[in-house]
């Protein structure tokens, strides 16, 4: 039985990844879009609040801000809040 020929699988191959690149770019560029407004929202917001409550840039933080966007920044407040309350 003979091979796919190199240049066919290196085709597929490049097909195959620009295919899986439209299709996710969507979701790339709103994680990107989320990610940065919430290290937006997360500075303004240590601006104006207690030292103690301050949330904090970090990979975590932009992460999670990227992935849930401003439900998942005031939930980190939240978090962050109410470990001083108990």
């Amino acid at each position: 039985m003979q091979g796919v020929h190199p240049v066919i699988m290196m085709s597929l191959l490049m097909c195959t990844v620009l295919l899986i690149g439209i299709v996710f770019d969507q979701y790339v560029v709103k994680w990107i879009k989320n990610g940065l407004l919430g290290v937006c929202c997360i500075c303004v917001c240590d601006l104006f609040i207690p030292v103690m409550w301050r949330v904090g840039i970090n990979l975590l933080t932009v992460v999670v801000a990227a992935l849930l966007g401003i439900p998942g920044v005031i939930l980190m407040y939240l978090f962050n809040i109410m470990k001083y309350f108990n």
